[in-house]
């Protein structure tokens, strides 16, 4: 009955391949599905700034030499006063320097993503002149939409003057735009593509707005991509300017090309025979570029080089910028504005070829003005509703505003108020306090020195300096400040 079966044969060799293959089976789900849990680590490239300012400042060359490899901490400073937004970056309790401005969304946007109040990174690349770090960190994902900058203390400001600066800088974001795309759908080789890297490296400078130092990151790590030398070489020259950005020599630069050189470009275009003067609502405009967030225009006056400074760490949106910057062009053009200081060597030279730009007046109409802002001045009431000139000794004051800031000739100060009598202010005139020469020779400390140098005290002293404040106030909006 059981001789007809077959002997069952024992083979260890096949139950070792049986067992190994069940062993690769199982290691191989295992895999897939640890592949299907574990998160996609995303990795993101920053510029690391600011080298000589801090604990490594008496060394930064020789530190950038040797950073390769070294771990470092992003940490936000949302206690910095110049801006909040700033991201520290550390070795250790060291403080090597902050992140580049125009990396910071990217930051902001790891960190939201991730769910992490801190970034660690490592260093992969560096620049020893000027000394820039780019660190590699790698994140489970980033938050591409997050939008880390409040723009509330924007609503409620306005400007509705004319739009003075919109072609320029719609032109580089265009320049931008076209590059991106680009490279995104190349459809023209890449000599294309590298003939926008190379025209945008030079131009983009000029666009300070929060916008363009995001497409800067976008541009630069899309370029890095790449396999293309000539591509590699424009990524690696955007990543060093991320660092150069606002450095004095590059401000100054903005400073001359956006104040000087374009104010004259529309002076030589003929502006004013195209468009609305805005003459009577100059004091207006002026009202709505002082109600710029964070005192913006003022920063402008004290200082234009060190204004675009501000304008980048304030993260200063583009459309709110091209309104500050038309204003402060517009004013320009108007001779309304008094420069402080040019730069942090103080650069007389910018200054007056500003001043220099409004549209002089030629010896008729400056004649005019000059009569009319007399005639205004002298009918000008203050709250009280007490003449701002009320005693005859004031118009020391007055003719030491037109001899010293206006260079009205005259051979002494008796001619001088011989001259303010044929234009209509003597004796004769029917004003109450005309000019007289008796009353301004007893103040000839005043009538013959320029303002500045006038030395006083006590209520007669106050009543030149309220009439040489308000002339000054009424002839600068009509003639200038010459």
């Amino acid at each position: 009955m059981f001789s007809s079966c077959k002997p069952i044969v024992y083979s260890p060799l096949s139950e070792r391949v049986k067992n190994a293959l069940s062993f690769v089976l199982i290691v191989t789900r295992i895999r897939n599905i640890f592949c299907i849990f574990a998160p996609c680590m995303e990795k993101i490239r920053i510029n690391v700034v600011g080298l000589y300012h801090w604990d490594v400042r008496t060394h930064p060359q020789e530190y950038v030499a040797e950073a390769v490899g070294k771990q470092l901490v992003l940490q936000p400073q949302h206690e910095n006063v110049k801006d909040p937004y700033a991201v520290k970056v550390r070795e250790g309790s060291k403080h090597i320097g902050y992140v580049a401005v125009p990396d910071l969304d990217v930051v902001y946007q790891a960190m939201k993503g991730s769910g992490m109040q801190r970034l660690r990174g490592v260093v992969v690349d560096s620049n020893i002149d000027p000394p820039v770090l780019t660190i590699e960190i790698e994140v489970e994902k980033i938050d591409w939409d997050y939008e880390p900058f409040d723009d509330t203390v924007y609503q409620g400001w306005h400007y509705d003057g004319l739009p003075l600066i919109a072609k320029i800088m719609e032109q580089q974001a265009e320049l931008a735009d076209d590059l991106m795309y680009e490279l995104e759908n190349p459809s023209q080789g890449q000599e294309n593509v590298t003939s926008l890297a190379k025209k945008l490296l030079l131009e983009q400078l000029f666009d300070p707005s929060r916008e363009m130092t995001r497409t800067r990151y976008r541009l630069e790590r899309k370029l890095s991509e790449s396999n293309e030398p000539e591509w590699q070489k424009c990524a690696q020259k955007l990543r060093k300017q991320k660092g150069l950005l606002m450095r004095h020599d590059d401000r100054d630069e903005i400073a001359r090309k956006l104040f000087i050189d374009l104010p004259r470009q529309l002076r030589k275009q003929g502006l004013e025979d195209s468009h609305y003067t805005y003459d009577n609502r100059l004091d207006e405009l002026e009202q709505q570029l002082r109600a710029f967030p964070f005192q913006m225009y003022d920063k402008f006056l004290s200082d234009p080089v060190d204004f675009l400074r501000e304008v980048y760490y304030k993260h200063v949106p583009r459309k709110y910028l091209l309104q500050l910057l038309s204003g402060i062009v517009l004013m320009i053009l108007k001779g309304r504005v008094r420069i402080q200081r040019w730069g942090r060597e103080g650069d007389n030279k910018p200054i007056e070829q500003i001043e220099n730009l409004s549209e002089p007046l030629n010896n008729d109409d400056r004649l005019k003005a000059m009569k009319e802002g007399l005639k205004q001045l002298l009918l000008k009431k203050c709250a009280s509703g007490e003449p701002f000139i009320n005693q005859k000794s004031q118009w020391a004051a007055i003719i030491s505003v037109l001899s010293f800031d206006y260079h009205v000739e005259s051979a002494d100060l008796k001619d001088m108020c011989s001259k303010m009598a044929d234009w209509g202010f003597g004796k004769d005139s029917g004003y109450e306090y005309y000019c007289s020469y008796d009353s301004v020779v007893k103040c000839n400390d005043y009538a013959c020195k320029p303002f500045n140098e006038w030395r006083g005290q006590g209520a007669a002293h106050k009543r030149q300096v309220t009439a040489a404040t308000e002339l000054r106030a009424i002839l600068r909006p009509k003639i200038g400040y010459k």
